[in-house]
């Protein structure tokens, strides 16, 4: 009897694992077939204040010899200006829209990001990665560009009280349940 009980709790606690193991589906290079993309290490995921975030630039074109990442907070500003070069290669191959395949050169740069003052509400941060080579044109403020990419996420607050407390508080609240349970199963 006491086993046929057991089985439904235990089975909610294993679909609930796997949910949560389960990450989001995870395309940061989706737009690599048009020769030029953009994602960060938090890419669908939200970010805690104060993490490092490190923004990826990944491009087929040969010829492009810089990047340039304007970071934007929230309100529009932008924050940071990170202008790499040279760009580097692991030697990974990506492919066109049109199925040639080409090396991918990358850039990247990281900044830790955090809510603005008096506020803690979720907020919606961009990166933007402008790939620059001969032949680009001006745009916002930056020269020679050749394509430009975009990548935004969450920067949410944290619980005041932290992980540990809502941790506690949650082991409490089966603390009580199982001795209230026994109590009640003790006076039968």
């Amino acid at each position: 009897m006491k086993k046929s009980r057991l089985m439904p709790l235990m089975l909610v606690f294993l679909s609930i694992g796997i949910l949560a193991s389960i990450s989001v589906v995870y395309a940061p290079w989706q737009t690599l077939g048009t020769g030029y993309a953009i994602t960060t290490n938090y890419h669908g995921i939200d970010v805690l204040p104060g993490t490092h975030v490190t923004a990826t630039a990944g491009t087929l074109d040969p010829s492009i010899v810089s990047v340039t990442f304007k970071w934007n907070a929230p309100n529009g500003t932008t924050i940071w200006i990170d202008v790499v070069t040279p760009l580097w290669t692991n030697g990974t191959y990506g492919k066109w829209n049109d199925g040639t395949t080409a090396l991918i050169h990358y850039a990247n740069a990281t900044h830790t990001l955090y809510l603005l003052e008096g506020l803690s509400v979720p907020q919606d941060w961009g990166v933007q990665a402008f790939f620059q080579g001969p032949g680009g044109k001006e745009k916002a403020n930056v020269a020679d560009v050749i394509k430009i990419k975009a990548e935004s996420f969450n920067v949410i607050p944290e619980v005041p009280l932290g992980t540990i407390a809502v941790t506690l508080s949650m082991f409490t609240a089966l603390g009580i349940f199982a001795l209230k349970k026994k109590r009640i199963k003790f006076h039968s």
